[in-house]
């Protein structure tokens, strides 16, 4: 075999190689919206921190700042502007742009646009008017920062990148309705995928939309043995009146029980805890918290293969040099390698 053809089977394991190597992954290119004032009345809020959050009476005008950050390496012309929003099924559903309700009616994003060189921030205003004639009630919707790109040159497909903030806003005289909530009920499950979890049942008892947040404990009862804390998985918002499942994994491979479970919820400031005796069902994850027959993670695979295609040019390239050094030295030489 010539030297080209041994160029030629070093350079097709080179490409199986660098097939294999899993490219590294970039830097994040991103944008970012957030408020940056706070209203007096939502001070101990902590949701009013990331969201428009208030209590305003009829023919009021509500100002909000926010601030628009260009996170990429490009400068960015970025829209924005106020979106239809809604709560329900557990969740704050967010409108694209263009949808509408009664609150969008109300609000102004002044300026529309704001072009942001790379790193760089903006301000804009939100301007809420609320006319005199408004029922009482609450409200939802979103503010959107929005970029977008032409994914297919030519063809005119968009390809929208948006971040927003969402709006909270109760309508009304007098004070501000009540937030509250009560955890109704506590239960022991798994997931489809066989891990142990527990879910609360939880119902907006107030005059607000909750967001849902909080920790699980679970101590043995035979033992007094402590777990936790486990974290609520994030998401759920309950709507007026609204009752829904609040999801916690735990740690997999515990004893199915019987466990005291101690679970405490957060909204804004407002807490609420619940308790009970459960036993967890028997799962098929093992004790080691590795799930019996589960194929190995993507990445695993992807060292695998890395690995393969080494050890594969590895042995190339010896029967390569044992070759020339057989062709060099005759058969003597070449067999004492």
């Amino acid at each position: 075999m010539s030297r080209w053809a041994d160029l030629a089977i070093v350079a097709a394991v080179m490409v199986l190689v660098l097939r294999a190597t899993p490219a590294p992954a970039g830097a994040p290119q991103t944008i970012a919206i957030r408020p940056v004032d706070l209203p007096a009345n939502a001070t101990n809020d902590p949701r009013a921190q990331f969201y428009i959050v208030d209590h305003v009476p009829p023919g009021a005008t509500l100002r909000r700042q926010v601030e628009v950050s260009n996170d990429t390496t490009q400068p960015r012309d970025i829209a924005l502007y106020a979106a239809a929003a809604d709560v329900g099924g557990g969740e704050f559903r967010l409108g694209d742009a263009g949808a509408a309700n009664e609150l969008t009616g109300w609000t102004t994003v002044t300026p529309p646009m704001v072009r942001l060189g790379p790193g760089a921030k903006g301000d804009a205003t939100v301007t809420i008017t609320v006319p005199s004639d408004a029922t009482s009630g609450e409200r939802y919707a979103v503010v959107w920062a929005a970029v977008g790109a032409s994914s297919t040159p030519g063809r005119g497909i968009l390809e929208v990148n948006r971040v927003g903030v969402r709006i909270y806003l109760s309508v009304g005289r007098g004070e501000e309705p009540p937030t509250d909530f009560a955890v109704t009920s506590l239960a022991p499950g798994q997931t489809s995928d066989g891990l142990p979890t527990v879910t609360a049942l939880v119902r907006n008892t107030g005059g607000r939309a909750v967001d849902l947040s909080g920790s699980l404990w679970l101590r043995r009862a035979a033992s007094g043995r402590a777990l936790g804390p486990f974290a609520a998985q994030l998401g759920t918002t309950l709507g007026i009146g609204e009752a829904e499942p609040v999801l916690v994994p735990v740690r997999p491979g515990l004893a199915p029980g019987p466990w005291d479970a101690s679970l405490v919820l957060h909204s804004g400031s407002t807490e609420r805890s619940g308790t009970t005796r459960l036993t967890l069902p028997r799962s098929r994850w093992s004790a080691s918290g590795e799930l019996h027959s589960t194929p190995a993670p993507a990445r695993t695979q992807r060292l695998a293969s890395v690995v393969g295609a080494v050890v594969v040019l590895a042995l190339l390239l010896t029967a390569v040099v044992r070759r020339r050094l057989r062709h060099a030295t005759g058969p003597d030489r070449a067999a004492d390698l």
